[in-house]
């Protein structure tokens, strides 16, 4: 009786190839590479946001010192006058603006040191602020311009002046994060109290 050799069923694979582990591990690393690649870009991204809401609060706060102060736009807000000092460090007078911190470019830090406006914000030494100042060209021809007259380029009509004119100055304040070239302007238009 012979005995006819049947196959034997295949086993079946156990484990993994080397070639297999390559291929996987290759894929994990790309994706490593990836997320690492993306991290720089969402740390400039959110470094850029936490700027930009600083930014918005101090340019505010040094607007709303302004108002308070009732600063008048062509005299006070002048570098060099008693409301905005020229001087390099020192110490500051109570309701001056902060001394320029002898950066380039006239910047001036925000006054940070104990009973100071600034005194509680968060990494304020980081920030330094500017103003420039550009009058705004006023006639005193009412609301429209009259017929047959060119007006100036960036002029503007006051209504209800009775023909004085307004003076307008449009301050702008500029805030930098120091060592970078960061900086970001607000502006607001200004007319000395008491003129309207």
């Amino acid at each position: 009786m012979s005995r006819a050799r049947m196959p034997r069923p295949a086993r079946a694979r156990l484990g993994v190839t080397l070639l297999e582990v390559l291929i996987a591990l290759f894929i994990f690393m790309v994706g490593i590479v990836g997320v690492l690649a993306a991290m720089p870009t969402g740390v400039n991204s959110a470094e850029w946001v936490i700027f930009q809401d600083s930014a918005i609060h101090l340019a505010h706060s040094k607007f709303s010192e302004f108002r308070r102060d009732r600063a008048d736009p062509f005299t006070d807000l002048v570098d060099g006058s008693g409301y905005m000092p020229s001087a390099v460090g020192g110490l500051n007078t109570p309701g001056v603006q902060e001394n320029k911190n002898g950066n380039p470019g006239d910047w001036r830090d925000f006054g940070h040191k104990p009973g100071e406006a600034y005194y509680y914000f968060d990494d304020i030494e980081r920030y330094e602020w500017k103003l420039e100042l550009e009058e705004v060209t006023a006639n005193s021809y009412g609301s429209t311009q009259p017929a047959g007259i060119t007006a100036p380029t960036g002029a503007h009509y006051a209504p209800g002046t009775g023909g004085s004119g307004v003076r307008v100055q449009r301050v702008t304040v500029i805030v930098h994060m120091k060592g970078l070239s960061r900086e970001l302007r607000f502006t607001q238009y200004m007319t000395p109290y008491g003129r309207l």
